[in-house]
């Protein structure tokens, strides 16, 4: 199949800040995609690279064999239609005048609408189910009756991509339901690409033969719905734990999240120190607090997002001074939090010569029979001259220290009271 839409190294974001790393998509004409991912991923920073809202700082955007930012805004919205979650008008159109709005790359300035105009923005209307309130005022349609109306504007564009942006985010299921069956039809009966961005998982996998997921600016994962929709790769991306079964009527992938691994209180009475730093602390404190841990955390540098964060959920941490190394004194102030604690945390930390020595305290309570949790990789984060901090990990594992690889294997391995 041909392709219409092709990502290539794309860096992308904003004020310099990168969402999209280095992506690489492409998609085939005819397709139905989903896009996936959680908040920040990435997914509405790549519909705006698709439309040139946003340009990237490296790489090169194609729609339909043209670099994006050479495509002209008539070229544009004769090839990509774009269907938002909801649409702000500064008067009260009517549904046809909303639908019309489609035609405006073919109307002439100085023309009333052609009879070929009227035909297309009728048909849209009656496709979509909008024809009997097309004198109604937009303003005082229903949800469901509005991106109905959307949809049929899009329609009325006759594109040959539409773009999806959480377009039925708003909606009750009934109406969820009906938009996605009119753009299913749209994409079956006239071959338009459709490109889905969402949250919901269950109504992409019900919908989309394809879909891909995005964390961090990257491509996650990108398949078939039963390929992509997995307990471990959810679980990675979302940081969360699932469970992934089949729906029983029609074989789609239905994604529902796991009970709670223990009541609200599970954590009360039990002590977890973290060593952390550079942010990557941050969740994985939050969650311990929302479970009632008491937590402990250090060494880390005063000023650190990771300090900022213990400080601002009250946990007792060890500080050092800004951009300075883990001293022996500070050491010596994290070693009665370590004693008191029943788990030792070691976070996604990049080490280097200056917080190597953080892993003493890992070292400290292995020996003392605590328990320490270790995250996997750290020979990627490991920037010490001659490998220590790899070395070290290698050590604690040898001597008991367990590996998690996300935070719902984490709280999976912790103690909890009852």
């Amino acid at each position: 199949m041909k392709t219409v839409l092709e990502f290539i190294n794309v860096t992308a974001g904003y004020h310099g800040v990168p969402v999209l790393r280095e992506l690489d998509l492409a998609i085939s004409e005819g397709q139905m995609v989903g896009i996936l991912g959680p908040n920040g991923a990435g997914k509405t920073t790549l519909l705006r690279c698709i439309t040139s809202l946003c340009t990237p700082m490296a790489g090169t955007v194609r729609v339909f064999d043209n670099d994006s930012r050479q495509l002209s805004s008539s070229m544009r919205a004769r090839l990509i239609a774009v269907v938002p979650q909801e649409l702000e008008t500064p008067v009260s159109f009517t549904v046809q005048e909303i639908v019309t709005i489609g035609r405006t790359a073919s109307l002439n300035r100085l023309s009333p609408p052609s009879s070929r105009d009227v035909q297309a923005v009728e048909r849209a209307m009656v496709y979509t189910d909008v024809a009997d309130m097309k004198h109604r005022p937009f303003t005082e349609l229903s949800g469901g009756e509005k991106q109905r109306t959307m949809v049929a504007m899009a329609l009325a564009q006759e594109p040959r991509m539409i773009l999806m942006d959480e377009a039925t985010s708003h909606l009750d299921m009934n109406h969820c339901l009906e938009i996605m069956q009119i753009v299913e039809r749209l994409n079956a009966e006239h071959g338009v690409t459709v490109i889905m961005v969402s949250h919901d998982l269950n109504l992409t996998a019900e919908f989309c033969k394809r879909v891909v997921l995005l964390d961090k600016g990257k491509v996650a994962a990108d398949g078939t719905p039963s390929d992509v929709l997995t307990e471990n790769i959810l679980s990675n991306v979302y940081s969360c734990s699932v469970r992934v079964q089949k729906n029983s009527t029609n074989g789609s992938v239905c994604v529902l999240p796991a009970p709670r691994l223990a009541p609200a209180h599970s954590g009360r009475g039990i002590t977890v120190h973290v060593i952390a730093g550079g942010g990557c602390g941050e969740e994985i404190m939050r969650r311990l607090n929302l479970a009632d841990y008491t937590v402990t955390a250090g060494v880390l540098n005063a000023g650190d997002s990771d300090a900022e964060t213990a400080r601002a959920l009250g946990i007792s941490a060890v500080l050092e001074k800004p951009f300075s190394p883990v001293s022996k004194e500070a050491l010596a102030r994290a070693m009665p939090m370590v004693d008191s604690a029943e788990v030792i945390i070691i976070c996604a930390v990049p080490f280097g010569t200056g917080n190597v020595q953080n892993l003493e305290l890992a070292e400290h309570a292995l020996s003392g029979g605590k328990r320490v949790l270790l995250i996997d990789g750290i020979n990627k984060r490991d920037y010490t001259v001659n490998r220590d901090a790899t070395a070290r990990a290698l050590i604690l594992s040898q001597k008991g220290a367990a590996v998690f690889t996300n935070i719902a294997d984490l709280l999976r391995a912790l103690p909890a009271k009852s």
